[in-house]
């Protein structure tokens, strides 16, 4: 079962992204959702001390599912509800939108790809302020089997 894993897309972090990120990212979630029936996990950030203040997901952002996991560090692996709730629906292929492509989507994909999941970025879906470092994230995710859309 492939799932569609939406990362940090707050109101915290949105400013400085292209325009277009957030409307390519809502496509993706009607796609997936409307199409395709495919579930849609929302990660959000919660930062190191748990404080939900200023961390709430973008109006903006599509939701069709209660399915929202809080991390508290960059992979959204390190949210046990998120790792049960993948094992739960017998998840074995993730496709990862969201922001930034250099930090949190990248360490939520190769963990993914480390733990056996066939894994996808959906390029024109991921936020990256460094182009220059996103270029070399992408090919460290390459190298190690990750899918770029």
């Amino acid at each position: 079962m492939r799932v569609l894993v939406v990362i940090d897309m707050q109101k915290k972090y949105l400013s400085g992204y292209d325009e277009k990120l957030l409307s390519n990212i809502n496509y993706e979630i009607k796609l997936a959702h409307e199409e395709e029936d495919v579930p849609i996990f929302y990660v959000k950030n919660v930062g190191l001390t748990g404080n939900r203040d200023g961390y709430d997901l973008s109006d903006e952002l599509l939701m069709v599912s209660d399915l929202v996991f809080e991390k508290k560090s960059p992979s959204a692996f390190s949210s046990k509800a998120f790792s049960q709730k993948l094992k739960g629906l017998k998840a074995t292929e993730l496709e990862i939108v969201g922001v930034d492509g250099t930090s949190c989507v990248a360490k939520t994909a190769m963990d993914a790809a480390k733990l056996g999941y066939k894994t996808e970025i959906v390029r024109k879906c991921v936020g990256a302020r460094n182009e220059k470092v996103y270029e070399k994230t992408l090919k460290k995710l390459e190298d190690a089997g990750i899918n770029i859309l």
